[in-house]
């Protein structure tokens, strides 16, 4: 269910990045102290090759290639 918020939301306008974190805020709301807990991870492209990520935890990795680079990112956190 989470994939389909994040389109949702970069489909509403919002970058891969916000929509990500979006994602990461409602599993805060809905249980705080469980989110606490666990590890979840977003990552989004949209249809612009604009792509971005965020997670609960520190430490969420992810690697992007392309033409143009080949890096690995570490996502934003919420903790």
């Amino acid at each position: 269910v989470g994939g389909h918020l994040i389109v949702e939301l970069m489909r509403q306008g919002l970058s891969p990045e916000a929509a990500c974190k979006e994602g990461c805020e409602r599993i805060i709301k809905r249980n705080p102290k469980k989110a606490k807990e666990v590890q979840v991870g977003f990552l989004a492209m949209n249809k612009k090759g604009e792509f971005g990520a965020y997670c609960l935890q520190k430490g969420f990795t992810y690697a992007v290639k392309s033409n143009k680079e080949e890096k690995i990112y570490t996502a934003p956190s919420i903790y």
